[in-house]
């Protein structure tokens, strides 16, 4: 198993789906696609390059290249070892980047991204998976000693950790971070026009066969739905930017008629008590958008729309309301969306 798998790894993604408009009309560039499994997900590349190019191989060497850096269920990559180790691990330039990127989230959140929480989402998903009691308050402050990024510091390429029982997990940025390395790698050939997804999380360049916007669609959250795909909230042009999707809809304890959410506030250790079901975040690049997703789904509503006014970035956020989705925006995103 590689990277990621979507029921463990990613505990809020939504999946944004492909949405194909063609025209009478077509491009005269040709445009290759390539489709597979990786990271314990789905994967899809449509790129156009001056010359034809099969990136099959090279993808796949992409990939393996970053479970080797990322993948709790790789037993030598370096995230495993960091966190079987009490002692500093050199780390490599995937680690790297990602452990930076992370850093300043945690950092500009005041806590509401952090990698470590890990230990808290295990807690609470065994009383989801296995039907077990919910975690007490002991066993939550006991938990709640290991989680903080702060407890790792980077110099040069070596990470140290001043609690060595504490661990990282990339889950909720790295599969962001994997379409960014792979945008790199189709750049590096030129590549004109292209639409990367891995796992839900998007990137895009140019324009699509028709010479129109790259179109995505963004699923309506809800709540305990069974099935795959549920039909499409929004969609909406994506033009040389990223889009990631993350909601607690699909997974929640519920016990006493009430619903604790998949989502985890790390400052708490406790499910957050809002009601937004997902929230949308389109950015430059898609481990941004990725990581920012992941925080505002702890932030909530409120605070992640005004974050994203802040940021200049632009975000969709659907909550549940007496029953009822409501649908709220950052400025500017409803200017994105498709008719």
């Amino acid at each position: 198993m590689s990277l990621l798998t979507t029921s463990v790894v990613k505990a809020f993604s939504v999946l944004s789906i492909f949405v194909w408009l063609f025209s009478c009309h077509t491009s005269e560039k040709k445009y290759e696609q390539i489709t597979g499994q990786a990271q314990g997900t789905t994967f899809k590349i449509i790129y156009s390059t001056p010359e034809k190019v099969d990136v099959s191989t090279s993808i796949d060497s992409l990939f393996e290249a970053i479970d080797q850096s990322m993948s709790l269920w790789v037993e030598e990559s370096f995230i495993s070892q960091v966190n079987s180790s009490s002692d500093s691990i050199p780390v490599d330039s995937h680690f790297i980047n990602v452990f930076l990127k992370s850093r300043e989230l945690f950092y500009q959140s005041k806590g509401a991204f952090d990698p470590t929480v890990g230990p808290l989402l295990s807690a609470w998903g065994l009383a989801r998976k296995k039907d077990l009691p919910l975690p007490t308050e002991t066993k939550i402050d006991s938990l709640k000693e290991l989680i903080g990024l702060n407890q790792f510091q980077l110099k040069g390429n070596i990470l140290y950790k001043s609690n060595t029982k504490a661990e990282i997990d990339f889950n909720a940025i790295a599969q962001g971070y994997t379409v960014d390395v792979i945008a790199e790698y189709l750049e590096s050939l030129n590549a004109t026009d292209y639409l990367i997804e891995v796992g839900g999380e998007l990137r895009s360049k140019g324009h699509n066969a028709t010479g129109n916007s790259w179109k995505v669609g963004i699923e309506k959250p809800i709540f305990n739905s069974g099935a795959e795909t549920n039909e499409l909230q929004t969609i909406v042009n994506l033009d040389n930017s990223a889009l990631a999707t993350s909601g607690s809809y699909r997974k929640f304890v519920e016990l006493d008629g009430k619903k604790y959410s998949h989502t985890i506030d790390p400052k708490t250790g406790k499910p957050v008590d809002h009601q937004m079901l997902s929230v949308s975040v389109i950015a430059a690049t898609a481990m941004e958008a990725d990581g920012y997703a992941t925080m505002f789904m702890v932030l909530g509503e409120e605070k992640a729309i005004d974050f994203a006014r802040k940021k200049g970035l632009l975000i969709q956020c659907i909550s549940e309301e007496k029953g009822e989705l409501r649908v709220s925006y950052s400025p500017g995103f409803e200017e994105i969306m498709a008719e």
